[in-house]
């Protein structure tokens, strides 16, 4: 009865909140396109496009990072800000967005500055808020892939792998899980200095804020953990909780950032100075 008026109240809240209401069924159930629907569209836009291999001319460079922005048309302001340090900085910079870019329908024109950032990639990730009310088709033409693969190197040997996958509906499903085992086993051995995945959900499950959307099945988390493990990925770097963790397990640093949402307590992005060490920053709104 409790979890019955918990779900009631949080519906209500939802509902009643600036510029969004809840998707219910995609809530419970895939809204749309299934992630192995999305998987294979990005498979065959990742490959019409090519491999992404990033000459930074150096060993050291940034990464600006953030999650959870949860855009409307009323409230982006700390979405602006982190564009506005990223656009600042003046290092060789990559920047990645780990998800929940929008809060709920007809916000993706909001997006637009996020498209404005100057001279430097910018790596989006799926979350799950990005695809309620079936709207895969309108994320994917802003930004075309929801799972892939890029390097950084200086121009004469590789430096750092990252690796995104789409977590929207809190599993991989079975296509991505078994391109994701076949890349760490064909570039574990490239001499990268370290590798680096990102996704939306996260994968140890503090509180059940987020409902049935919380984090990955223990099935899957088991797996996924043994892969990372075996294949040496030094970091997992996820959103959606909405409040900052740190776990090591397996040898792995599984780090949760904050949230970046508007009117949120804890409201924080990460900067990474990647070089011999990557050395993490916290800056807050």
């Amino acid at each position: 009865m409790k979890k019955i008026l918990y779900i009631a109240f949080a519906v209500l809240m939802t509902a009643c909140s600036d510029d969004s209401r809840l998707d219910i069924v995609g809530m419970f159930s895939p809204n749309g396109e299934p992630v192995d629907t999305r998987f294979a569209q990005s498979m065959l836009y990742n490959d019409s496009v090519g491999e992404i291999h990033l000459d930074l001319a150096t060993d050291e460079y940034m990464v600006y990072v953030c999650s959870d922005s949860h855009i409307t048309r009323k409230s982006h302001k700390n979405l602006d800000k982190f564009i506005a340090e990223y656009n600042a900085e003046t290092a060789p910079k990559i920047a990645i967005h780990l998800g929940d870019l929008i809060d709920a329908q007809k916000n993706f024109p909001c997006a637009d500055s996020i498209l404005g950032l100057a001279n430097a990639p910018l790596f989006m990730t799926l979350g799950n808020h990005d695809i309620y009310f079936k709207q895969w088709p309108i994320y994917r033409s802003y930004f075309h892939s929801s799972c892939y693969w890029f390097d950084t190197n200086n121009g004469s040997k590789p430096l750092d792998l990252y690796i995104c996958l789409d977590s929207g509906e809190g599993t991989l499903g079975v296509e991505q899980t078994k391109w994701l085992r076949n890349l760490l086993e064909s570039k574990s051995k490239a001499g990268y200095r370290r590798i680096i995945v990102f996704t939306h959900t996260h994968f140890w499950k503090l509180d059940c804020s987020q409902l049935t959307a919380s984090n990955f099945n223990q099935e899957e988390t088991y797996e996924l953990a043994s892969l990372f493990s075996q294949y040496g990925v030094d970091y997992v770097w996820c959103g959606h909780q909405h409040a900052r963790q740190s776990v090591i397990f397996r040898n792995v640093n599984y780090l949760v950032l904050d949230a970046t949402k508007d009117k949120e307590n804890g409201q924080s992005f990460m900067t990474v100075q990647m070089g011999e060490n990557a050395i993490y920053h916290y800056i807050n709104y």
